[in-house]
């Protein structure tokens, strides 16, 4: 009789193994049952801008998204943006051979200089658990000028401005002040500087016959040149 209960314990044992298996296979393989699936994450550049493009299988516990670059200086990745991308702010949504909802989601990113950046996406459920993380991808922007220029302060002004801007490598400079019609007015500053930021005044009140109106000043380097507007109010 011991010996019968015995075999009977044996098989029922074998059964509720077989089945557990059996079960935890079908849960974690079938696509029916996969949900926040990242399927693309991308980068591309155009015109200076980088595109980032990603793709989410049916989505269901993430809330919202957010872009992260590698930062060299604090040698970590930081969030691009404070604003975060919803789940709803999806550029376009389809349905895959299975019949799930495939969203498609993008992000502009304008670097400052040129060289290789690393971007990271996470996404986040609507507590701020964090869902889940991409791969970094890895693109290289060239073509980017090799300064920043500021807008003047204040502006409109009266007859005092200041005008900055950010060098991201050594480079000759000419920074000049020209009227509506592109007659030049002065000259701010012309010659050689290091990386930096500089600062310079303008005064109107040194300069005769300037009335009110829109006036334009100009940055060069060896590479490239831009042109901003300030305004003069008497």
């Amino acid at each position: 009789m011991s010996r019968l209960i015995l075999i009977v314990l044996l098989i029922l044992t074998c059964y509720l193994s077989y089945s557990g298996t059996d079960e935890n296979y079908f849960i974690s393989e079938n696509p029916s049952d996969s949900t926040d699936i990242l399927t693309v994450f991308s980068a591309k550049i155009k015109n200076s801008t980088v595109y980032l493009n990603w793709r989410i299988l049916n989505p269901k516990a993430i809330s919202y998204f957010e872009v992260y670059r590698f930062d060299s200086r604090k040698n970590d990745y930081v969030k691009i943006s404070q604003d975060k991308i919803r789940r709803d702010d999806y550029l376009n949504k389809t349905k895959n051979s299975d019949g799930k909802w495939l969203y498609m989601y993008d992000f502009e990113d304008q670097p400052e200089r040129d060289g290789a950046y690393y971007y990271k996406l996470k996404g986040f459920s609507s507590t701020g658990i964090e869902i889940l993380e991409s791969d970094e991808i890895k693109i290289g922007v060239t073509g980017i000028r090799n300064f920043r220029l500021e807008q003047n302060t204040p502006n409109p002004f009266n007859p005092l401005t200041n005008i900055s801007y950010e060098l991201f490598e050594p480079s000759y400079v000419s920074l000049k002040v020209f009227d509506l019609i592109g007659k030049e007015i002065a000259t701010l500053y012309e010659g050689y500087q290091g990386k930096g930021t500089y600062t310079y005044q303008f005064d109107a009140s040194k300069y005769e016959n300037l009335t009110s109106g829109i006036y334009f000043y100009k940055l060069e380097t060896e590479k490239y040149s831009e042109v901003k507007k300030m305004i003069l109010t008497k």
